[in-house]
């Protein structure tokens, strides 16, 4: 077994804010002559420290926020620059606060024994060797999983995809050339909610990211020798999202798929399918309380029926919801319009459904599913009611 791997070992687990959430410090054991390597220079004057930030998004100044309070009150940094792109809200934050701000891209002499810590949250670049090297203690980033699960650009939204039970954030070491693959730090570990969109998640662990970030400031340099390096084992990746991860596959994919994609994706592209070639955006994508299809029951479904439940079932009939399309040539795709609640669904691949609250043909306006009914599924024969 590799000696690091040996030696370095988690030490402790605390809850955090409710019994679902746990923040993990990961610290290290002296075994005989054996201590870990360290692998920053300890050329470095702080506390207080001289740091500078890369940035761009609402994730990253939920970091720098803290950073800039902290740096006000002179105790635990001298110093904060920030490197973000013109028009972003850090750069923003940073003009606003005058804060220096240093354009990227730049050579490494240009930060040469003026920082002592890098800190990089959502910046979307790969920093080169020379300035991490320029940099004393290194660099640090805030990524929101746990590593080494969903290394890349977009963790936050393929652990929703993908229904991830939990998810959180690591502080990692920035190593060269590689994205998302340094010594991890610290990790902050939470639940995630089966309706939780990408964007409340991503809040939330916007603000356990900062926290968590702060006490690695605070614990400088003792957390950097801490690391412990990530396991080989449970590499997953989260590449960068474009409209083409909004198709659906009525075939392949079960309803629970189809409502997870929706909500891992939703505030970026509408999902997409096609109603006799025409690209069609679905709205308000729900899963369907109802696991089969409203098909009425036969004679030998009612006649199992239990003596308790014929005498508290209603004395009226209950109306079956006029669903308008035949249920026996039902497949991946197929639409159901109810006519007596003007609401629509689709048949999955795992034969469940999922409601749609509307839709976008091309590039018109949203159309109900009323609407949707009224203007093209009339027109065509009720077989042919699907998407593909």
């Amino acid at each position: 077994m590799n000696m690091n791997l040996r030696c370095l070992k988690t030490i402790y687990c605390v809850s955090f804010l409710n019994p679902f959430s746990s923040v993990f410090h990961v610290g290290a054991e002296v075994f005989g002559n054996y201590r870990p390597k360290l692998n920053f220079s300890t050329n470095v004057t702080g506390p207080p420290w001289r740091i500078i930030f890369f940035g761009t998004d609402d994730f990253a100044l939920k970091s720098v926020t803290p950073l800039c309070a902290k740096l006000r009150t002179g105790t635990l940094m001298s110093d904060l620059a920030i490197v973000s792109r013109p028009g972003s809200v850090v750069r923003a934050f940073a003009e606003a606060e005058k804060l220096p701000i240093i354009e990227w891209p730049f050579k490494h002499n240009v930060i040469e024994n003026k920082f002592d810590l890098g800190i990089v949250v959502s910046f979307g670049h790969l920093i080169p060797k020379e300035i991490i090297s320029a940099i004393p203690l290194g660099i640090l980033n805030v990524h929101g999983s746990l590593l080494p699960r969903w290394r890349g650009a977009a963790p936050i939204l393929y652990a929703v995809m993908n229904a991830d039970p939990e998810t959180g954030v690591t502080i990692m070491k920035i190593e060269p050339h590689k994205f998302d693959t340094g010594s991890i730090v610290r990790q902050y570990r939470c639940s995630v909610a089966p309706n939780e969109t990408t964007p409340q998640l991503t809040e939330r662990l916007a603000v356990q990211g900062a926290r968590l970030l702060m006490e690695c400031v605070r614990d400088l340099p003792r957390c950097l020798q801490m690391a412990a390096p990530q396991p080989e084992h449970g590499v997953t990746y989260a590449p960068r999202v474009t409209m083409k991860l909004s198709h659906v596959n009525w075939t392949t994919m079960g309803a629970k798929q189809v409502y997870d994609l929706h909500r891992a994706i939703s505030h970026l592209y509408s999902l997409t399918t096609n109603w006799h070639n025409i690209q069609t955006r679905l709205l308000d994508i729900k899963l369907d309380p109802k696991t089969t299809t409203s098909s009425p029951k036969t004679d030998s479904e009612s006649s199992k029926q239990s003596a308790l439940e014929f005498l508290n079932s209603p004395t009226e009939p209950v109306p079956t919801p006029r669903y308008y399309l035949d249920t026996s040539v039902t497949r991946p795709g197929s639409i159901f319009y109810n006519k007596l609640n003007r609401t629509m669904k689709i048949q999955c691949g795992d034969g469940l459904w999922v409601s749609c609250g509307g839709v976008r043909m091309g590039g018109k306006n949203f159309i109900s599913p009323h609407d949707f009914y009224n203007g093209y599924l009339t027109k065509v024969k009720k077989t042919e009611w699907f998407f593909t």
